[in-house]
């Protein structure tokens, strides 16, 4: 029988969607470098197909390409699902459903758990192959952690930092609109600044807080590995950050794809 290690398609070039709370990510990845990455509002639906089109007629011709996905969004996975396939004549398979998860997983409930965080948690552990903490900042905080085996313990969600901002204005009334960026003084001198202080210092506090929480079950404090919006942003606040990258999920549904393909062999 065929030996899944020798399956062609754990080395495709890939085409890759990621579809997030708020958008949509367009990429490319050959031989494990993520070549290009755009980004597109969800309801951006004639950006996100010509950039997949785009993107899949880039692909080297000498070898065998692919598509793969994740999403924290049936609906619109559902929907990318139905659509990409008719612009590039191959199927796209999509992390928890056509492609297996790419890390185990030590939790009661594992399909609750968003595969966004799991494939970012993934290509963190790919490449430092040792415990560590994934910090995504976007629409919402996720704070998680992998151990030294490369299981994915779980981890810790808080509203992102606009959301906290928004949700002031939602229910304390008058408040300013408040832009998020790197605070000027420790101290707010007006509402606006005084509200950007709280979310800013809030967070460096609560991702200290929690990263040390998981030192303490892990026995030695992890790499903190961090991605999304307003990474950089805690990074000028924060100096326990190791790594930043953008596209920590992009690389992780590029290794869910090559493991599902590889990790098997038929022994028989």
């Amino acid at each position: 029988m065929l030996d899944a290690l020798d399956d062609p398609r754990a080395n495709a070039a890939l085409l890759i969607l990621e579809v997030g709370q708020s958008h949509v990510s367009v990429a490319t990845s050959v031989a494990d470098r993520v070549y290009t990455n755009f980004r597109f509002d969800l309801d951006d639906l004639d950006g996100i197909e010509k950039a997949a089109e785009e993107g899949w007629a880039a692909l080297p011709q000498d070898r065998m390409r692919a598509a793969a996905a994740a999403s924290v969004d049936p609906v619109e996975m559902d929907r990318l699902r139905d659509r990409i396939p008719k612009i590039i004549g191959e199927p796209l398979r999509v992390v928890g459903s056509e492609l297996h998860r790419p890390l185990s997983l030590a939790l009661e409930e594992p399909d609750l758990v968003g595969l966004d965080r799991v494939c970012a948690a993934a290509a963190a552990y790919e490449t430092l192959g040792h415990a560590c903490v994934v910090a995504s900042f976007g629409t919402a905080i996720t704070i998680d952690c992998v151990n030294d085996e490369g299981a994915f313990m779980g981890g810790s969600i808080l509203p992102g930092m606009r959301l906290q901002a928004k949700s002031l204005g939602s229910v304390i009334a008058p408040l300013p609109d408040v832009t998020i960026e790197r605070p000027t003084s420790v101290f707010g001198t007006d509402t606006a600044s005084a509200i950007r202080n709280g979310v800013v210092f809030g967070v460096v506090g609560a991702v200290r807080e929690i990263v040390e929480r998981y030192a303490d079950a892990l026995g030695r404090w992890p790499d903190l590995v961090t991605t999304g919006d307003d990474a950089e942003l805690i990074r000028s606040e924060c100096e326990f950050i190791d790594h930043i990258v953008p596209d920590l999920c992009i690389r992780g549904i590029a290794i869910a794809h090559k493991r599902h393909f590889s990790a098997f062999r038929d022994a028989t």
